[in-house]
């Protein structure tokens, strides 16, 4: 009977994981196939600061500013992620035009022309992103100043609000989201308001 139990426990968890797999590469074509619009990489170089996240769910107070800084990676880098991901079955290629996503605990690299973009980790990072090996990013500009940012395996139910301006108004924040429908019946938490570091 233990043995029995075991065997279906393993059958189901290995039943779930594949089809979580499946589920989740078939949301990341879903999502590259919708969000087709263009956004250059080189566009997204410099420093980018999170400043609202807009979820299904209510906000938590926080004083934090996460950011992400953008660059090009050196030939180097560029080398080490293609033979770290030669095996890896892209949506997207390594080219040249890549940029690094530094996000100071971590960092990977960006790939992709088009908003839906391909994000892969630091060739010398021990974690692991998925059991595909990448995530799918949109990134939609919104002006020169202002982008919403999400991770298609969230299906659009948490999107971030990022500028280039640290110091950027309500008034500006409010004028870039009015009317958008990313943030149609979502909550919105500030961040990079009251910094408590």
């Amino acid at each position: 009977m233990k043995l029995t139990s075991r065997s279906t426990y393993f059958l189901l968890t290995t039943i779930c994981v594949i089809s979580t797999v499946y589920a989740l590469s078939e949301v990341n074509e879903k999502c590259i196939a919708t969000n087709n619009g263009s956004i250059s990489n080189d566009f997204l170089i410099g420093t980018w600061h999170k400043v609202y996240l807009y979820k299904l769910d209510g906000p938590v107070p926080t004083c934090t500013c996460p950011n992400v800084t953008f660059y090009k990676p050196t030939h180097a880098e560029l080398e080490e992620y293609r033979q770290k991901y030669k095996a890896t079955d892209l949506p997207q290629t390594i080219g040249d035009d890549a940029i690094v996503a530094d996000r100071g605990y971590i960092k990977g690299l960006i790939l992709g022309q088009g908003e839906a973009k391909t994000y892969i980790l630091d060739p010398k990072s021990a974690m692991i992103l998925n059991m595909e090996g990448y995530e799918v990013y949109v990134y939609r500009r919104l002006s020169d100043k202002f982008v919403f940012f999400w991770r298609c395996a969230l299906r659009g139910h948490s999107k971030w609000l990022m500028t280039n301006d640290r110091h950027a108004t309500e008034e500006e924040i409010q004028q870039i989201i009015k009317d958008r429908p990313e943030v149609f019946n979502k909550y919105g938490q500030r961040f990079c308001e009251h910094i408590c570091y």
